[in-house]
């Protein structure tokens, strides 16, 4: 799933920042990196693609656990009272749901700074992650997973309220680069994977091409080596 006891240490892979190999591991210490940071993931959990990338702009070593979602580790369900990804281990911190990680990295290690210094700035970054989880998500997985079983009526309504929702995404990137302005920040980092999604729907999503601005934002964000760090598959 996205976002009891402890297996014996198993194989482990550590480069700059690891993967691990086998079973999950026992004693974080044994593996610790420079940060001390330990991410129970899954490459493409939009959730996880988040920290990882949070991860990856400020630079920061860590040792990667890949899950394997219909056979969770027993230490993620030891630690995690939902069992899902992503979770963080930062020294003797135990940490899940993917913008309380990002909160948390960007407060730890602020440099560089993915929240704006202004409180009012800092409130519309979470509101744009508050809309994306609790209001645009569920349409995404609607479009996703039902559309295709859908009554007429109900198929005009969703598309309806998914093109309102991109015209949301839209707006702000028509005078900036990024959804805050100038600088990319963790309101465009917790929506880039979910727009992501949605672009990669198939059947595709019909009316993508009105909204130019973001398929600019999308291929920008594509781009950036954290990305690419994020999505780059670990040893098999």
């Amino acid at each position: 799933m996205y976002e009891k006891k402890l297996p014996r240490l198993g194989k482990i892979f550590l480069p700059v920042y690891g993967w691990q190999v086998g079973p999950p591991l026992i004693e974080s210490k044994q593996i610790m990196n420079n940060s001390g940071i330990i991410l129970h993931s899954y490459r493409r959990c939009p959730f996880a693609i988040r920290v990882r990338m949070v991860l990856e702009e400020k630079n920061l070593p860590y040792q990667v656990i890949e899950e394997n979602l219909s056979a969770l580790s027993e230490r993620l369900l030891a630690l995690h009272p939902e069992g899902r990804v992503p979770l963080l281990i930062h020294g003797d911190q135990v940490i899940y749901e993917s913008s309380v990680i990002t909160e948390y990295l960007e407060e730890a290690f602020p440099t560089p700074a993915l929240l704006p210094r202004a409180p009012e700035l800092r409130a519309q970054v979470r509101l744009w992650t508050y809309w994306c989880n609790e209001i645009f998500k569920p349409d995404l997985d609607a479009f996703k997973y039902e559309y295709s079983k859908m009554p007429a009526p109900e198929k005009t309504e969703l598309l309806k309220r998914m093109n309102r929702h991109l015209e949301k995404m839209e707006a702000p990137l028509k005078s900036g680069p990024f959804v805050m302005g100038s600088e990319l920040t963790l309101a465009d980092l917790h929506l880039f994977p979910f727009y992501r999604q949605l672009t990669r729907v198939q059947p595709g999503f019909p009316e993508l091409a009105l909204y130019p601005k973001l398929a600019e934002w999308l291929e920008k964000i594509s781009l950036r080596t954290s990305f690419a760090r994020t999505m780059k598959p670990g040893p098999t």
